[in-house]
């Protein structure tokens, strides 16, 4: 059994039931007075290592790790000072550094947790649990992830454009960490460079009444703008049009939405109107780059030309009801 948890450690596939195996082994060696206790030792390390590591592989806008601990109270948690420690609204600092596409795999499983008033380099915003029985595969996770994180961006801060310039990340469980039990996805905002100085969560105390009104009647299209897969057309065309389609549904709600908004103040009903036309039209060419079957296609619908993309009315609006003007924030998926 020492000798089995040893070979089996080394192979990423079976390393849980080395690591399973080593511990048994440990556990009955003293009994049976047999040799085999550093085989059994060696096993349950590397066993343990390659687990560790096969669930924290990360790529930008998609971290293939679980966090289990997220609802658990932190000052009885095995992974406190790790990512496995972190939970929704965390400020924290990675170990290995905001993850990048050059550098895909983590070399530090350490997470300093501090008070959001402090720099700190990620913030945790929310998490959900994935369902069914078998491997989904990573794609699949991902392409769930890129659409049920941008929902709780929005609940976090619902007027993203005033965000400063951050990219989106998350966590989530490969093949290993499933058969682990690991379900839970981790979603985490962090500047691509620097660090933050403050939480971003934001309160809708701060905003009026006419500022509500318009941020709530954009948030179907923000969500669906903020869902943008990490992949391009050229990698991921199914999950490029799929995007499309979320937006085109996102942008003709955020138009219907303004259009019956009535806490806006008078002055913002025209700019309203305007933006509420802009959005229904670039809805219709969202649902024509849906329906795009072979990247070029897609791209070449894609096409905004001069002031097509909607950023002068959105411009009228926000400084008809006194919030920033676009541009101030930057989401990267």
């Amino acid at each position: 059994m020492a000798v089995a948890s040893l070979v089996l450690s080394l192979l990423v596939c079976l390393a849980p039931v080395g690591l399973a195996l080593g511990i048994v082994a440990l556990v009955r060696i003293p009994r049976n007075g047999k040799r085999g206790k550093g085989l059994a030792v060696a096993g349950t390390a590397v066993g343990g290592t390659v687990v560790a590591l096969s669930v924290l592989l990360v790529v930008v806008g998609g971290a293939r790790f679980d966090t289990w601990t997220v609802d658990g109270p932190r000052e009885t948690e095995a992974g406190a000072g790790t990512l496995f420690g972190l939970r929704e609204g965390d400020c924290f600092t990675p170990g290995a550094g905001v993850p990048t596409q050059g550098d895909p795999r983590l070399k530090d499983l350490s997470a300093e947790v501090v008070e959001c008033g402090e720099p700190h380099q990620g913030e945790v915003y929310g998490s959900f649990r994935l369902k069914g029985g078998g491997f989904p595969g990573t794609a699949s996770i991902a392409s769930s992830a890129y659409e049920k994180c941008a929902p709780l961006l929005h609940d976090f801060a619902l007027d993203s454009t005033a965000l400063p310039r951050v990219q989106l990340f998350f966590y989530h469980p490969d093949a290993t960490g499933w058969t682990l039990g690991n379900r839970t996805v981790l979603c985490w905002v962090g500047p691509p460079a620097g660090l933050l100085e403050k939480s971003l969560r934001q309160d809708a105390a701060d905003w009026d009444e006419g500022q509500l009104a318009y941020l709530t009647a954009l948030r179907p299209a923000s969500e669906a703008r903020a869902s943008q897969p990490g992949e391009g057309p050229e990698k991921n065309l199914a999950g490029a049009t799929a995007w499309a389609g979320r937006m085109a549904d996102g942008e003709a709600e955020s138009a219907r939405l303004l259009r019956e908004a009535d806490g806006l103040p008078a002055d913002a009903r025209d700019p309203a109107a305007e933006f509420a036309d802009r959005l229904d039209a670039l809805a219709a060419k969202m649902r024509e780059a849906s329906k795009a079957r072979t990247e070029q296609e897609f791209r070449e619908r894609m096409v905004n030309t001069g002031e097509g993309d909607g950023a002068e009315e959105e411009g009228r609006i926000r400084a008809a009801v006194g919030l920033s003007t676009p541009g101030t924030g930057d989401l990267a998926g």
